[in-house]
């Protein structure tokens, strides 16, 4: 298993000319690109259009005061695994903003966990905007969490 690099500095390069399940495949396979992904030790293992999985390598630092998964970790993953669904509905040269988020939690995770699941999929998309839905499991398929995020699509800018 690679190992986060000791820059955490975004390397992930953008290419305009790439659709998004281009993007979220050359992230899937850099596993850790740099920045607040890397930083949580979260990376893709399964993409596909209008699909994605995120796994997420805990340790001690991800725990709150009571040994759980801070519960900041699990939303982090709700956001990232949806926003990296939408990514993959991406035209070369839209980009996406996180818009709203929504999460329900249902079970504690405890920070023993080797890691966490999420799994995301599109629930809606318009050329403008995507909604998807996300389930944080641990590695026994207990889910900790239901979410949804939204995003805007967005055009780039020259």
């Amino acid at each position: 298993m690679s190992e986060p690099s000791p820059s955490l500095a975004s390397r992930f390069q953008l290419d305009p000319a790439a659709d998004g399940l281009e993007l979220a495949r050359r992230w899937a396979e850099a596993r850790f690109a740099g920045g607040f992904a890397e930083r949580l030790r979260a990376w893709p293992v399964q993409v596909e259009r209008g699909r994605m999985v995120i796994r997420c390598d805990l340790d001690p630092g991800h725990a709150n005061f009571v040994g759980l998964v801070h519960g900041g970790v699990t939303a982090a993953l709700v956001d990232i695994a949806g926003g990296g669904v939408a990514m993959t509905l991406l035209k070369p040269g839209e980009h996406l903003l996180s818009t709203d988020l929504s999460l329900r939690f249902l079970n504690a995770a405890p920070i023993e966990a080797d890691h966490l699941i999420a799994e995301a999929r599109a629930a809606y998309a318009d050329p403008r905007k995507v909604v998807t839905e996300v389930t944080v499991s641990l590695p026994d398929g207990r889910a900790v969490a239901h979410g949804t995020a939204a995003v805007s699509i967005r055009r780039r800018e020259n």
